[in-house]
């Protein structure tokens, strides 16, 4: 509900004790309006429940802004802390109550700026106004007063001008939605809701106050020009009778500004005669207590008619509906659940959430594991919720792509490999050797790994199945890849044999070689060994025979050199058989060119008898 309320600063003295003169196309006695229009003296006999709080008992609308000392707020109370207020305009100066108006800043402009028309065709721009319409600070809050039907609902605004130098009109919005200027345009925001209250009224040079009026915006069907309903009047709260319901006050004489104030003739912070107007309405009394205000804005207007040409105005937040605001968030493989915290104007608001899969919860932070489109309520101690906020939770659980490269291969030549990890960048690297390839939960050894386990490309010189582990750095995701590191160690299989010999022949030959032919994808390297040296299977005897890398070797190198030899004595001692026994070893050493590893073969002895002549 928004209300609207128009006056008139004007520069009579007299002061009305009823309302009187409509302008034209107003009519009280419309079949639709719900409430008839309220006199401050009497309510229609059969409107109940009956309301007895009269607004000058609520708050101390007296012409003045300085609280008397008494237990009513004044605008200097409430400039000055919370007071008892139920919700106030949010003021310039931190924890205030009064919105300065920047001069030349905020003008209406242009033929649709007016109060019966909705708030898109409304136009502002920088600009200024005549002195007296000039307004300098606005101001607003709301009472919730015991009386005869239960708390009722006292709301109370005001404003200061800038020049007393005749009447002005002025009105108040109060805005169910958030209506503002916005910036870098020449718009407002929002639209009208039905129920939006516009009080109307004079703004008197010498302190009277003429027509006051309440009205509710009703689109469609609203009994002035289609979009106001009017449900109250008012006077002066000076008149006789009570309990007054509406009425308004002028200063008519120099008061004390509770902030900031410079007149354009007189003292600084002081408001010379005519300059300060407040003003209250039971909005129970009205009938119009349901609505739940978010904005404000006092403007000043050509004349009493609500298509009157708009002048200066001052906007502010108004939060007794509150506003709510939580910010979007995400869930990701490290931060499967989110906390999102909700803010209201309303620091004693409540929180209500409603979101995916039926979730449901009261209260503030909420935890949620799950995407989606989630809403928040903000709910004040007197009933009123804010806008639905909706806050996205997204979803970030997109797994890296990972690889371990291909295969590796352990020989004797290659004692250590380099793993080949992927991606190169945007994560963190995590390598493990498994006990059982075919589990990858036994993939915790994390030693044998150089540099570390946490580099890109790791050497290893263990076989076995690897893992690795790839975390993306933004989200936390993770994902793995397995790599076997095979190993081929198999030395050849040698095995030699003497084939052939050519008895006592001088020369003596004696071939070796491999039965049944040479292994194939081997290098040979042929090797004797001289008894007497150490000519056992690792023994230091062994040296190569230049040049005899063939499958085969034919040895005839019988010399004292190259052999070791024994001579025999035979037959009578002066001059019997004498001979000599040469003996030699001999081996062929092989490597496999697959895989670098080496292995000597058997040894063979090959022989050759020598006879010597006496």
């Amino acid at each position: 509900m928004a209300v609207l309320f128009i006056g008139t600063w004007a520069a009579t003295s007299t002061r009305l004790t009823s309302a009187r003169n409509n302008p034209p196309g107003n009519n009280p006695s419309r079949a639709n309006l719900t409430h008839a229009a309220r006199s401050n003296v009497a309510v229609a006999p059969n409107s109940p429940p009956a309301f007895t709080v009269d607004v000058t008992t609520a708050f101390e609308l007296d012409g003045n802004a300085v609280a008397s000392g008494g237990a009513l707020d004044d605008w200097s109370t409430l400039q000055n802390g919370p007071g008892s207020a139920l919700a106030k305009t949010m003021g310039t100066a931190p924890g205030g109550v009064a919105i300065a108006d920047l001069d030349g800043v905020t003008i209406y402009t242009g033929g649709g700026s007016k109060d019966d028309l909705d708030i898109p065709n409304w136009r502002y721009k920088a600009g200024s106004v005549p002195p007296k319409d000039e307004i300098t600070n606005a101001y607003a809050a709301l009472y919730a007063v015991p009386g005869g039907s239960g708390n009722e609902q006292i709301l109370v605004f005001g404003a200061d001008r800038f020049a007393q130098s005749g009447a002005s009109q002025i009105g108040f919005w109060f805005f169910q939605s958030d209506v503002h200027p916005v910036a870098g345009s020449d718009t407002f925001s929002a639209n009208h809701q039905n129920g939006d209250i516009l009080i109307l009224s004079d703004f008197t040079q010498g302190g009277a106050i003429t027509t006051i009026r309440v009205f509710q915006w009703h689109f469609p069907g609203g009994s002035i020009n289609g979009t106001l309903d009017q449900v109250g009047i008012g006077a002066d709260c000076t008149a006789a009778g009570s309990p007054k319901f509406f009425c308004g006050e002028v200063n008519a004489s120099p008061q004390t500004a509770p902030w900031s104030y410079v007149p354009k003739s007189g003292a600084p912070g002081t408001f010379p005669t005519g300059a300060f107007y407040e003003g209250g309405i039971n909005l129970s009394a009205l009938g119009i207590a349901d609505a739940c205000f978010a904005s404000f804005l006092a403007e000043t207007r050509s004349s009493p008619s609500v298509d009157a040409t708009l002048k200066d105005f001052v906007q502010g937040s108004f939060p007794q509906k509150p506003t709510v605001n939580a910010p979007d968030a995400q869930i990701t493989c490290a931060n499967p659940s989110v906390q999102i915290t909700a803010t209201s104007s309303d620091p004693n608001a409540t929180f209500h959430w409603t979101g995916p899969n039926g979730f449901d919860f009261t209260g503030n932070p909420v935890t949620v594991s799950a995407g989606g489109t989630y809403h928040v309520v903000a709910s004040s101690q007197t009933g009123c919720e804010s806008d639905v906020k909706d806050v996205v939770v997204s979803e970030d659980k997109t797994a890296p792509t990972v690889s371990a490269g291909g295969d590796k291969l352990l020989t004797c030549s290659i004692t250590s490999v380099t793993l080949d990890g992927s991606p190169a960048s945007g994560v963190s690297y995590s390598w493990a050797r498994c006990t059982n390839p075919a589990d990858t939960s036994t993939c915790t050894i994390t030693t044998g790994f150089s540099p570390s386990n946490t580099v890109q490309s790791p050497s290893v010189s263990l076989p076995g199945t690897y893992q690795l582990t790839v975390t993306n750095g933004t989200n936390g995701c993770s994902n793995s890849d397995l790599v076997d590191v095979g190993e081929n160690k198999t030395p050849p299989s040698l095995s030699i044999s003497k084939t052939g010999a050519n008895g006592n022949a001088d020369p003596q030959s004696v071939t070796t070689g491999f039965p049944g032919g040479a292994p194939a994808g081997t290098t040979l390297q042929w090797q004797s060994c001289v008894p007497l040296a150490d000519c056992s299977a690792n023994g230091a005897g062994w040296s190569n025979l230049a040049g005899q890398t063939g499958s085969s070797l034919t040895f005839s190198n019988f010399q004292s050199s190259a052999a070791t030899s024994f001579s025999i004595a035979g037959g009578d001692p002066a001059g019997g058989y004498v001979g000599r026994l040469f003996l030699v070893n001999l081996r062929v050493a092989g490597t496999t060119t697959a895989n670098g590893c080496s292995a000597n073969s058997n040894a063979v002895v090959v022989k050759k008898v020598v006879a010597v002549d006496p």
